[in-house]
């Protein structure tokens, strides 16, 4: 192994994977690539590809950096089952898959006992962060990040304020907070979808006059890299048939799983999160196609419009995307201190500034807020963030009802909205709700007047 090899290995030539040898070649790093599939094309330039692991491994200088970009799961364990034998102590492992936390702390903890330092490593853009500048979310040993941070800044998009790279904490630290990031997306996607079948429903806009108005809300508050991509699509048209290219796509959606995985850990962690939760639902209820289309002939819908602003809309999902973000930082807090991260609310809405899927023109007023008070227990009590919820409110109630009317779904938004109220409505259902459990199986139940548990003998009631 040469002193002057090259400066990090990269397992898989993916989309993502090219696209990340081309930021690390453009930074100066020389990279020895190992890509398991067979037809990936020609090697991008200052890219060696090897014909085997050890091989690639051989060819870097110590400590050896490898990026692994394939698939989340399974492949994960045996690349590195292949790949550990020809690795030295002190030597890193950089997953940069949709890896699931617990799995991440699981393989650092295999590799421990061989010396092998492992980060996990949420690396958030899709194919065009890979190739411009990705949201670079770090986790693991302390150090194992200093001695890689220049392969991942190099992957990492930068502006006047930085890198939008950072090392968040140990274990799997940095892999929770993509799959927070992941359910803030399944969210503000789901808004977003909403807010076009609204408008084209509830105030007949075609898919053109949405593109225009979702151009003028990204202008705004709204600003956002989704809602720009919405709008892309929007006037996009079909080749073949010339129809806009959402009349023919099909609707049933498809998800990687990382948005169940947040639902299923919110709940572990008593955070509610609703809003992301019916996102990830309303894509499983979209592939129910056969039930779907029954019930459409059997039990159709009331199809009466409303007339409506477009604006309430525009409310509508500005609130839904406030509200989306709140629940993923509530989560992230719960994380941080039920596994002891020194994960800051400020610092993860600085990395997602840029570069990721959910960048937007709020995460600046988010960071800012936390900045303001890191002790901030829910990101609603920012008095900026809550002027705008309050400025969006009437119109954001007069389309989730206009909707509710005309037998239009926004589980979304309306859950949103609902989360919202709740938290501000003072006495909730919950009273009769546990007045119940103590009744039907002596649960008991607290008081407002003195404190302990306390049991009620209720009445036969037969």
């Amino acid at each position: 192994m040469a002193a002057d090899g090259a400066s990090v290995g990269l397992v898989g030539l993916g989309t993502m994977g090219r696209g990340l040898a081309h930021a690390l070649t453009r930074a100066g790093l020389r990279v020895a690539a190992f890509e398991p599939l067979a037809g990936g094309g020609a090697a991008p330039d200052g890219v060696t590809v090897y014909g085997d692991l050890p091989a690639m491994a051989a060819a870097l200088r110590p400590p050896r950096r490898v990026l692994l970009m394939v698939t989340a799961g399974a492949p994960v364990d045996a690349m590195i089952a292949a790949l550990a034998p020809a690795l030295a102590p002190g030597d890193i492992v950089i997953d940069g898959g949709n890896a699931h936390f617990r799995d991440t702390e699981r393989r650092a903890a295999e590799l421990a006992p061989r010396g092998i330092r492992y980060l996990g490593v949420g690396v958030s853009g899709g194919e065009r962060g890979a190739r411009a500048g990705a949201s670079v979310m770090a986790g693991g040993p302390a150090e194992a990040f200093a001695a890689a941070r220049d392969v991942l800044e190099a992957i990492a998009a930068s502006d006047e304020a930085g890198r939008c790279c950072a090392h968040l904490g140990p274990g799997g630290a940095g892999h929770f907070i993509k799959m927070v990031h992941n359910g803030i997306e399944y969210a503000m996607l789901q808004a977003i979808g909403e807010a076009w079948l609204a408008l084209r429903r509830l105030t007949g806009q075609d898919d053109a006059a949405i593109a225009a108005t979702f151009r003028d809300w990204n202008e705004g508050a709204l600003g956002a890299y989704l809602l720009d991509i919405a709008a892309t699509v929007l006037e996009t048209t079909d080749p073949q048939t010339g129809f806009p290219i959402l009349d023919v796509i099909d609707d049933a959606a498809g998800q990687t799983g990382t948005g169940r995985w947040l639902v299923t850990e919110a709940m572990e962690l008593g955070v509610p999160v609703p809003t992301i939760a019916e996102a990830v639902a309303a894509r499983s209820l979209s592939a129910m196609t056969e039930a779907r289309a029954a019930l459409e002939q059997a039990a159709p819908g009331t199809g009466r419009r409303k007339s409506l602003p477009a604006a309430a809309f525009r409310d509508a999902l500005l609130g839904s995307v406030i509200v989306s973000y709140a629940q993923g930082f509530a989560v992230i807090r719960a994380a941080a201190g039920r596994y002891g991260w020194p994960v800051a609310e400020e610092t993860v809405a600085t990395l997602w500034r840029k570069g990721c899927i959910i960048q937007s023109r709020l995460l600046p007023r988010i960071a800012a807020a936390y900045r303001h008070d890191p002790d901030l227990p829910i990101l609603l009590l920012d008095d900026g963030l809550r002027d705008l919820l309050r400025g969006a409110e009437r119109g954001w109630r007069r389309a989730v009802g206009a909707a509710l009317e005309g037998g239009l779904p926004l589980p979304a938004m309306g859950s949103a909205l609902a989360w919202y109220d709740a938290l501000r409505g003072g006495r909730l259902w919950t009273a009769l709700t546990q007045a119940q459990r103590d009744l039907f199986g002596a649960h008991t139940y607290a008081r407002t007047d003195r404190p302990g548990r306390f049991h009620t003998d209720w009445p036969d009631g037969e």
